[in-house]
């Protein structure tokens, strides 16, 4: 399978469902239409990625065309998109929005097998409680590197899983990858 991403955790989900996998990272204009939905933005993206995958591999490798390609966005989300923060500021912003409360992490996937033109793309949502954090515990959670570069400012596999209360759906939809899901539609694929 072709994985049209770079993160090392959606590698990760994928290789222990026993994937084999070739890295192709999908470098798209990730700009979204004004009044998008979460749900619509994610699946828009992961479609993006997946469909300029699948014009390098048809282009560049055809010999990789038999293969599918998998492409995701994550967004977490309460009351507005919280993308990657921009800076201490603005994920301390995210950490507070969703201290105390839950919110939603939507996971967006696209499937396509260039060389024959199927394609499924769906969007995975899970509920996510968060634990009431203190100053101290959001001060101290910022002096991590972890917030930076995580949608929401948060990875639940990281250190800040301690503060997840609980959560309603997949947890690898959190991560970045709902992975049964995917089995399913290459599974129906190659019926």
């Amino acid at each position: 399978m072709v994985l049209a991403s770079a993160s090392p955790r959606r590698k990760e989900l994928l290789e222990q469902a026993g994937y084999n996998l070739i890295i192709l990272p999908a470098d798209v204009d990730e700009t979204l239409p004004d009044g998008i939905s979460p749900e619509d933005a994610v699946k828009y993206l992961a479609n993006k990625k997946a469909e300029a995958c699948a014009k390098f591999i048809l282009k560049e490798k055809p010999e990789l065309s038999d293969l599918p390609i998998v492409a995701a966005d994550t967004v977490v989300y309460k009351d507005e998109i919280m993308g990657k923060p921009m800076d201490r500021q603005d994920a301390k912003r995210m950490i507070q929005t969703i201290s105390g409360t839950f919110h939603h992490v939507a996971t967006g996937v696209a499937i396509i097998l260039p060389a024959s033109g199927k394609k499924d793309v769906f969007c995975d949502v899970t509920k996510v409680y968060c634990k009431n954090l203190s100053d101290d515990d959001v001060e101290a959670y910022l002096d991590t590197d972890e917030p930076y570069d995580k949608a929401g400012a948060y990875a639940i596999q990281g250190i800040f899983g301690k503060y997840i209360e609980r959560f309603e759906g997949r947890y690898d939809t959190v991560v970045g990858l709902p992975v049964e899901p995917i089995t399913e539609v290459l599974n129906r694929f190659n019926k």
